[in-house]
């Protein structure tokens, strides 16, 4: 029997909302099981929680700066009928810019998971340099990618049924968290 089959899937979107908000949603990953379609439960271990201060370098900057890199260990339940199953992960907050979850190896559902979500502020519509006495809308642009492959076959079936429209919902699902959490974007 073969190697389990890695599939990708990507998405970007743009955010009506602060990096900084659209951040601390996806970070908040104790609350996932109270948004996230199909995750009926979400545990960081927060006694795992580690700060190291390293270089990074952000898309777009001209150099590297040295940051203040957190990292967790995460346990997720994720269900679609009949399935339910639990997989654990090590999340990397690289703040305010991106934030990448590895499946551990050995345990759960998945041979290999990789998740990164990225963050990236955009000008405003006009081009102009923003106005300190008028509330302009912030904007983000969100880029979320995926690469994974099953363990097992038969999740690998299941999954592939429904699994692009699971994802998909997922960033409406951020979305409508920064809605619940931060209220209507400016402007509308």
């Amino acid at each position: 029997m073969g190697r389990p089959r890695t599939q990708t899937f990507r998405e970007s979107q743009e955010f009506p909302y602060t990096r900084k908000q659209v951040f601390e949603v996806v970070a908040d990953v104790d609350r996932y099981s109270e948004f996230v379609p199909m995750c009926t439960s979400s545990t960081v271990f927060h006694s795992s929680w580690r700060t190291e201060n390293v270089v990074s370098r952000e898309p777009g900057l001209p150099r590297p700066t040295t940051i203040d890199q957190q990292s967790v260990q995460a346990e997720l339940a994720v269900g679609y009928p009949p399935f339910r199953e639990r997989y654990m992960s090590n999340v990397v907050l690289e703040q305010p810019w991106r934030i990448t979850a590895t499946a551990v190896p050995g345990g759960g559902i998945f041979t290999h998971m990789c998740t990164v979500w990225e963050f990236a502020e955009m000008a405003s519509a006009t081009g102009l340099p923003a106005n300190p006495f008028v509330r302009q809308a912030a904007r983000t642009k969100v880029s979320f990618s995926i690469e994974y492959a099953f363990a097992s076959p038969l999740h690998a079936q299941a999954a592939s049924l429904v699994f692009d429209k699971m994802a998909r919902s997922n960033m409406a699902a951020y979305l409508a968290r920064c809605q619940q959490l931060y209220g209507a974007p400016v402007g509308q």
